[in-house]
């Protein structure tokens, strides 16, 4: 059930991010740099809800990457300030990379090929 509200959370991330970047195209009162900055904060809190239903799911190197994914997004608000020439290309990148893995991981845990393992406890002899 919770990988199924994974897949709706992250679906509807990508349908957000989508519509912000027409909104861009068509009205002419938000810029790029300010949607982009919008979605990166409801984006980063769309993952952090993902990332909390799954966590107990998915594998330890997910929660890592997804962690990282989620600092990324954070960090780059703070480059649209320090580097502003840097600030769109990275931010699309980062949503790609984002996106290219929540598809991967969603067909790897179709197949179930994507699990957590049990992890080896301490034994006392």
């Amino acid at each position: 059930m919770r990988e199924r509200l994974n897949t709706s959370i992250q679906s509807i991330s990508l349908v957000l991010v989508i519509a912000g970047l027409a909104w861009v195209v068509w009205s002419a009162s938000t810029t790029m740099p300010q949607m982009l900055k919008y979605l990166l904060i409801i984006v980063a809190l769309i993952e952090s809800l993902s990332l909390y239903l799954v966590a107990k799911v998915y594998p330890e190197s997910h929660t890592s990457f997804k962690m990282g994914i989620i600092a990324a997004f954070l960090i780059l608000i703070g480059i649209k300030t320090m580097l502003p020439s840097m600030f769109v290309p990275l931010t699309i990148t980062a949503f790609a990379i984002n996106f290219l893995y929540n598809f991967y991981t969603n067909n790897k845990r179709r197949q179930g090929a994507f699990k957590r393992r049990a992890g080896k406890r301490m034994k006392i002899r």
